[in-house]
C-alpha cells in the first residue's frame, strides 16, 4: 500500500508507546473519534500501521485557570489575542499491521515524535479491512458498511454456531434490528442456517416474509410430572404439602393417572390414615383446603400434553420463532426456555457423529434466562435451573455447532460465566458504567478505549469484534436496516388520545 497519496493531518507527538498515539492536527485537517487513520512503522519502513482515535482534545494556554483568558470571558470578552495558540491534540490506540507474510501483528515499538499521521484512502482502509481471504469452513454475510465508507463489514455465521455472540446496547440502540437483519440476510444464502429466537416482546413477525414459522411458547411447555414439582406449582406448605406429595407418589407408584380428581381422592385416603393428621376434623379441613388448591391453581394438572419437539421443529423450518410474549408467566417461560435449550444441547451432542445438525439460538433479553447472582427475575428452582442450563450450553455446545446469539441492554445483569464464552461481540451504544464493565472485564477485547467509542455510537452503529468478525481488531458498522421490529403499532399520545374518545 502506497502512503504517498495520503494526506498528512498530524505529527506524533512524545510520550507514545506501541499500543498509545498521541499527535497534534494539522490546521484545517478534520480528525473524527472512531476513525481509522494511518502511520508509518518506524522500523519496517512502508508498511502502513493502522491507529483509531478515541478522543480529540483542543488546547489553548490562554484558557487555563489563572491566565488572563478567563479574566477577559470574566468580563464577557473573548482572548482572541490567545486564539493563534489554540491546537487539537487526538489521542489514538494503535491497532497493528499486516507484515510481509500478511500475518498480523501488533506494534513493536512506540513511534517517535515527528512521525506523519495519515489520512487514509478508502483503497488504502480496504486493504486492511477486508481480508485476501475467509476461512475454509466460513459461511460469510454482509452486515452493513464501515462507518462513514462504502466497505462492507462481514460476519461469519459458522464461527458463531462454534463460538457464541453477545448482542449488548441501551434500548432503541438497534440490536433487534442487527438480529433481524443478520437473519434475512442469512435466509438467502445456501446452505440455509436454523434459527430458534426466542421472541420476548413479538417483534420478530417481520421474519414471516422470509419463511419464518411463529409457535407460542405454550406448545413446548414441558409437562410437570415429578411430585415435587407439582406441590410447589401448587405453592402448598407444611401438611398440606406433605399430604399431596404422598399421594402423588402413591398415584406414580400404582401407575395410576396424575389428574386433580385422583390427587384429591388419593390425598384423602392419604390423610384418613392418621400418620400425617389424627384428627378427623381437622383432616376435613385439610383437605377441604387442599381442593381449593387444586381447583385455583391446578389448571395446569389436567391440561398436561406432551410438548412440540424443538429438534423438528426447527428441522422443519429454518427459522423457528418461539413466541413468549402470550403471556407473562415467568415460571413457564422459564420452563419452556430450559426444555428447548436442554433438547437442542443433547441432540447435537449425540449426533457429532453424523455431522447432521447446527442451530444458532437467539436469546432475547438474556437476563431473564441466564441472571447474574443477585439479579434474579423471580428466585425459584426453575430459574436455578434454567440458568444451569444456560451456562452449560454456553460452555460446551459451540463444539456441536449450537451457536447462541445472547441479547441484553443491561449486560451486568447478565451471568458473567455466560458472557466470558462469547466469542464474538455486537456492542451497540451503552453509556451505563455497570455495562461497559461487564463487557470490558469479560469479553476478548479488553480495552479501556470502549468507554470512550460506546456512548457515542448512533443508532445502527455496532462496534464488531471477535471471530465471527474477519478482521483481527474491532470494527464499527452502520448496520444495514432493510426490516425493522415489529414494537407497539400506536405512540402513547394516540393511544391517549383513543382513551379520551372512549371516556364515559
Amino acid at each position: 500500500m502506497s502512503m504517498e497519496r495520503m494526506k498528512t493531518i498530524g505529527y506524533a507527538l512524545s510520550g507514545c508507546t506501541h499500543d498509545f498515539l498521541t499527535f497534534v492536527v494539522l490546521e484545517k485537517a478534520n480528525v473524527e473519534v472512531n476513525n481509522f487513520y494511518f502511520i508509518q512503522h518506524p522500523i519496517r519502513r512502508g508498511a502502513p500501521v493502522l491507529v483509531r482515535a478515541f478522543r480529540i482534545q483542543p488546547y489553548n494556554p490562554e484558557m487555563i485557570t489563572g491566565r488572563t483568558g478567563p479574566l477577559a470571558g470574566m468580563k464577557g470578552r473573548k482572548a482572541d489575542y490567545g486564539k493563534k495558540l489554540e491546537y487539537t491534540v487526538a489521542f489514538a490506540e494503535i491497532l497493528g499491521y499486516y507484515d510481509e507474510n500478511h500475518k498480523w501483528r501488533m506494534m513493536e515499538v512506540a513511534p517517535s515524535p515527528w512521525d506523519p499521521v495519515y489520512e487514509p484512502t478508502e483503497e488504502g482502509l480496504k486493504e486492511i479491512l477486508i481480508p485476501s481471504e475467509f476461512a475454509e469452513d466460513a459461511l460469510i454475510l454482509e452486515l452493513g458498511k464501515v462507518r462513514g465508507t462504502r466497505i462492507p463489514v462481514y460476519i461469519d455465521l459458522n464461527a458463531i454456531a462454534k463460538g457464541h455472540m453477545l448482542v449488548a446496547g441501551m434500548t432503541r440502540s438497534g440490536k433487534s434490528s442487527f438480529t433481524i437483519n443478520l437473519i434475512v440476510n442469512a435466509a438467502k444464502l445456501r446452505p440455509k442456517p436454523r434459527f430458534i429466537i426466542f421472541d420476548r416482546r413479538g417483534e420478530y413477525g417481520a421474519l414471516t416474509k422470509y419463511g419464518a414459522v411463529t409457535i407460542p411458547y405454550d406448545k413446548f411447555t414441558p409437562m410437570i410430572t415429578s411430585p415435587e414439582s407439582i406441590v410447589s406449582k401448587l405453592e402448598l406448605k407444611g401438611k398440606e404439602k406433605a399430604a399431596v406429595l404422598e399421594a402423588i407418589r402413591a398415584l406414580t407408584r400404582d401407575g395410576a393417572e396424575i389428574t386433580r380428581e385422583n390427587i384429591l381422592s388419593k390425598t384423602d385416603e392419604v390423610l384418613a390414615s392418621g400418620v400425617i393428621i389424627k384428627t378427623p376434623r381437622i383432616q376435613k379441613e385439610t383437605l377441604k383446603s387442599i381442593e381449593w388448591f387444586l381447583e385455583t391453581k391446578g389448571g395446569f394438572v389436567d391440561r398436561a400434553v406432551k410438548p412440540l419437539d424443538a429438534i423438528e421443529a426447527v428441522r422443519n423450518n429454518p427459522i423457528l420463532i418461539v413466541d413468549f410474549s402470550i403471556d407473562t408467566n415467568i415460571e413457564d417461560q422459564q420452563r419452556t426456555a430450559n426444555y428447548i435449550i436442554s433438547r437442542v444441547r443433547d441432540h447435537a451432542m449425540e449426533r457429532k457423529s453424523f455431522g447432521d445438525f447446527a442451530c444458532i439460538m437467539v436469546i432475547e433479553e438474556a437476563q431473564y434466562i441466564a441472571p447474574e447472582k443477585g439479579f434474579e427475575i423471580v428466585t425459584s428452582d426453575v430459574q436455578s435451573e434454567v440458568r444451569s442450563s444456560m451456562i452449560e450450553t454456553v460452555s460446551q455446545a459451540g463444539g456441536y455447532n449450537v451457536g447462541l446469539i445472547l441479547m441484553t441492554q443491561r449486560p451486568a445483569y447478565v451471568s458473567k460465566g455466560c458472557i466470558s464464552q462469547c466469542n464474538s461481540v455486537a456492542c451497540f451504544r451503552l453509556k451505563s458504567g455497570n455495562d461497559q464493565d461487564a463487557i470490558l472485564m469479560y469479553t476478548e477485547y479488553g480495552s479501556e478505549r470502549l468507554r470512550d467509542y460506546l456512548p457515542g455510537l448512533a443508532d445502527h452503529e455496532a462496534m464488531l469484534w471477535g471471530i465471527a468478525v474477519p478482521t483481527p481488531f474491532p470494527l464499527v458498522a452502520e448496520v444495514k436496516v432493510s426490516e425493522y421490529p415489529r414494537k407497539a403499532t400506536v405512540f402513547a399520545r394516540q393511544a391517549w388520545e383513543k382513551m379520551e374518545k372512549l371516556k364515559v
